[in-house]
């Protein structure tokens, strides 16, 4: 057998312990891959942070912690979940993804194990840490709706009141639009504000009745007027919760704003009322509930 086939295959070993959580299968193949003088040139080694990312996927805290703090290409980097790939510009295709700085921690919250982040936190991850074209760790949980990350990462300190990055959204809006309503309540709970979040707009978005009646039992004004700073005119301000309802024909929402109270004489920047919404989308459904309903 080659050198390099017998490097293809310790590669296929880790990455198979790795992936079931084999602990003494990894501490024999790591040490061997990664301490070798092939490290630096085989292409048959995947990418430290590869090895990493399936152990945080998987769930595995105590093989990541091990390969974070027994291999020295992690150990002695300054974010230790972070190894930088040794020549990112040739990595095969299917190790392309170690070129996002932030696999490891993505992957880590994704898996939904506290025990996992706790593994990152504990080797100086800070707990609102900004992903690269994510943002915090709490609005990947968000997405995925996992209360129980989303309650172990308040519970450690993160901030409710954070924004995501793309879309610049807050992570009450976020939670408002999915169908999680213990994630929203758990965000509300550690301190996350309606005024200006956003939320009931996001809720009546999506047709969120329930996150909607949440978000009203805990203060929210059905017909504050959303804004968001993107392109310094008129078209910032995006108006009401039935503006939202109506623009995006969710027809059960709008009667629960109405019924809520909701002013059928707002106006957005464009100074359109939700029936003028209706109008200009030919939303004969929503424009009957509107005329309806007194």
């Amino acid at each position: 057998m080659s050198a390099q086939s017998h490097l293809r295959d310790l590669a296929t070993e880790l990455l198979a312990a790795c992936k079931q959580g084999s602990l003494p299968a990894v501490r024999s193949t790591a040490s061997r891959l990664y301490q070798s003088p092939s490290f630096s040139t085989s292409s048959a080694i995947p990418p430290l942070k590869i090895i990493l990312a399936t152990a945080a996927q998987h769930g595995h805290a105590a093989v990541l912690h091990y390969l974070i703090t027994a291999l020295p290409a992690c150990s002695r980097a300054p974010s230790p979940w972070n190894p930088p790939p040794l020549f990112p510009d040739t990595l095969p295709e299917q190790w392309k993804e170690a070129q996002y700085s932030d696999l490891v921690v993505l992957r880590a919250v994704q898996s939904s194990s506290p025990g996992v982040v706790q593994t990152l936190l504990d080797a100086g991850m800070m707990i609102d840490h900004q992903m690269d074209k994510i943002g915090p760790p709490l609005g990947v949980a968000i997405t995925s709706q996992s209360i129980e990350m989303v309650k172990f990462l308040l519970n450690k300190g993160a901030n409710a009141n954070n924004v995501g990055w793309i879309p610049p959204v807050t992570f009450l809006a976020r939670a408002a639009a999915l169908p999680s309503r213990d994630i929203l309540i758990a965000l509300l709970e550690h301190g996350a504000e309606i005024p200006g979040s956003g939320a009931l707009f996001a809720a009546s978005e999506a047709g969120n009745v329930g996150a909607a009646e949440v978000l009203l039992e805990k203060g929210a004004d059905v017909n504050e007027v959303t804004k968001v700073d993107l392109w310094g005119d008129a078209r910032d301000v995006l108006g009401t919760a039935l503006h939202a309802a109506t623009k995006h024909e969710q027809g059960e929402m709008v009667k629960f704003l109405l019924k809520r109270g909701a002013r059928k004489d707002s106006v957005d920047g464009d100074s359109n009322t939700p029936r003028n919404v209706a109008e200009r989308g030919g939303k004969a459904d929503i424009i009957r509930i509107l005329d309806e309903t007194e």
